[in-house]
């Protein structure tokens, strides 16, 4: 009979996998069949650019890692071959370049996702995608906060020119 142990070889990838999505506060899954080499090469550096990466990982491995470090139960999301997009950040940006990806490559699509322990379908990616990205909502917000002082500068600026210049101060 033979024996039920699990090579060792399995393990490792297991704790590779299950390390790879425990550290991160997102991962997109993508179905990439029909893609090219090239068009998956383009994807990752991309996403190398953005400290993000792109994995393809045995599903049944997938749903394993993600139940034993507490995500959502994942069977839904995986048929066919899967791709894994993970990193941490603006999850906005993230979803803008993976919607941004599949509409440029046709065979690929979105699958759905796994956020701050939240399963969205492939349609909440897709709304998520529409979002203005943490940066721009930064950048908004330091502009409504500056507002009121460059005005109340311009105001003092004027006073002090309408007042004509200053006599020189006696040393």
């Amino acid at each position: 009979m033979r024996d039920k142990q699990k090579r060792p070889e399995k393990i490792s990838i297991y704790r590779e996998v299950t390390e790879l999505l425990k550290g991160k506060t997102f991962a997109f899954l993508m179905n990439f069949g029909g893609l090219t080499v090239s068009q998956i090469s383009d994807l990752r550096k991309e996403l190398a650019a953005k400290k993000l990466s792109f994995a393809v990982i045995k599903n049944s491995l997938i749903a394993k890692a993600a139940a034993d470090i507490g995500w959502d139960d994942l069977s839904s999301l995986l048929a066919g071959p899967t791709g894994l997009v993970t990193g941490e950040g603006d999850v906005a940006s993230v979803a803008k370049l993976v919607v941004d990806f599949v509409k440029k490559n046709d065979k690929a699509s979105i699958k759905g996702a796994q956020i701050a322990n939240k399963l969205l379908t492939a349609d909440e990616v897709l709304k998520l995608s529409e979002l203005v990205s943490l940066a721009a909502q930064q950048a908004r917000l330091l502009g409504t906060l500056q507002a009121p002082a460059s005005k109340m500068a311009r105001v003092l600026q004027a006073k002090v020119d309408a007042a004509g210049a200053p006599a020189e101060v006696a040393q």
